[in-house]
């Protein structure tokens, strides 16, 4: 659903929608690749402070369920 509403200009709407997931379960729904699109998502729709707190909470989030799969080169901290 997140990327039809990317494919559609709804990039607000997308994010929304990969953040609901994270929160229902975020063992199961924070993966490498959502943390990486979510966090690219991120950079292309705030400004930089913005993107990078979003960024540092995602973070945060897979520190505290201890998703030690998830590299830190998911979250484009650098």
């Amino acid at each position: 659903m997140a990327l039809s509403a990317l494919y559609t200009c709804r990039m607000r709407e997308a994010v929304r929608m990969m953040e609901s997931v994270v929160r229902e379960d975020p063992t199961a729904y924070l993966t490498e690749r959502l943390a990486f699109n979510l966090c690219t998502l991120y950079e292309l729709g705030a400004d930089t402070a913005a993107s990078a707190r979003k960024k540092r909470v995602l973070q945060l989030v897979a520190k505290r369920f201890y998703l030690h799969d998830i590299g830190p080169e998911s979250f484009r901290l650098g």
